[in-house]
C-alpha cells in the first residue's frame, strides 16, 4: 500500500519525535531501529526509505530534542517575572529535570555518547545547539560586556550541565538533592543582577 507524500512526511516527523525523546532516555546504543520505528508505531522497512541511516536520525532527533528544550527554556523565562537568569537556572537545574530524563536538554543526557562518535553531522548539531545556548545565557548575564558575558555563559552553561549529569548518577536522596540545589543556588548568588 502506498502511503502519500503527506503521510510520509507526519510518519517521519512522528519518528523523529520518538526517537528525541528514547535517545535522551535510552542512549543512542540502547536502543535499535526496530524498536524505534516499533515505538513510532510504524514498521522497520520504512525507516530506510526515511533515514539514510541510524546516525542521520539520531541527528535530527537531538535536534529536535535540542529545539523543543530551547523553547520551553525560552518560555519559561518569558512567562517569569524578575530576574530572567535565575528563572533559566532555576528551570534548568532542578530535580524535574533530573527525573525527566527523556523530556530534558540532551547535552546531559547524551553528551557522553556524542562525545564517543565519530559523526561530524552530530558534532556540529551539538556544537551549534552550545552556541545557541550560550548565546541565550549572555543575553541573560546582567552588567557585563559581551566578553565577559560569553565567558560567565560558558561556566553556567558548565555547572547547569554538569549538575544534571552528576544528580542523574546519584541515586533519589539527600545528596542529589544537595547537589541539585548547591548548585542552582551557586549559580543565582553568583549571576545575581544588581
Amino acid at each position: 500500500m502506498r502511503v502519500s507524500k503527506e503521510k510520509a512526511h507526519e510518519n517521519r516527523e512522528r519518528v523523529i519525535d520518538v526517537a528525541s525523546e528514547l535517545l535522551r532516555e535510552k542512549g543512542v546504543d540502547g536502543i535499535g531501529i526496530a524498536d524505534l520505528m516499533d515505538a513510532a508505531g510504524l514498521t522497520h522497512g520504512g525507516f530506510y526509505r526515511q533515514f539514510k541511516s541510524k546516525d542521520d536520525l539520531v541527528a535530527q532527533a537531538v535536534d529536535r530534542a535540542f529545539d523543543t528544550t530551547r523553547i520551553a527554556l525560552m518560555d519559561h523565562v518569558a512567562h517569569t517575572p524578575g530576574d530572567p537568569l535565575r528563572a533559566l537556572v532555576e528551570y534548568y537545574v532542578s530535580s524535574a529535570h533530573v527525573d525527566a530524563i527523556g523530556q530534558g536538554c540532551s547535552l546531559p543526557a547524551l553528551g557522553s555518547d556524542a562525545g564517543r562518535t565519530a559523526d561530524p553531522v552530530l558534532h556540529t548539531v551539538f556544537g551549534d545547539a552550545v552556541e545557541a545556548y550560550l548565546g541565550a545565557i549572555a543575553s541573560l548575564v546582567p552588567d557585563v560586556d559581551p566578553g565577559t558575558a560569553r565567558q560567565r555563559a560558558i561556566a553556567i552553561l558548565a555547572e547547569m550541565v554538569g549538575a544534571i549529569v552528576i544528580s542523574r548518577a546519584i541515586a533519589a536522596g539527600p545528596l542529589r538533592d544537595e547537589m541539585v540545589r548547591t548548585v542552582r543556588d551557586d549559580l543565582v548568588d553568583r549571576n545575581a543582577s544588581a
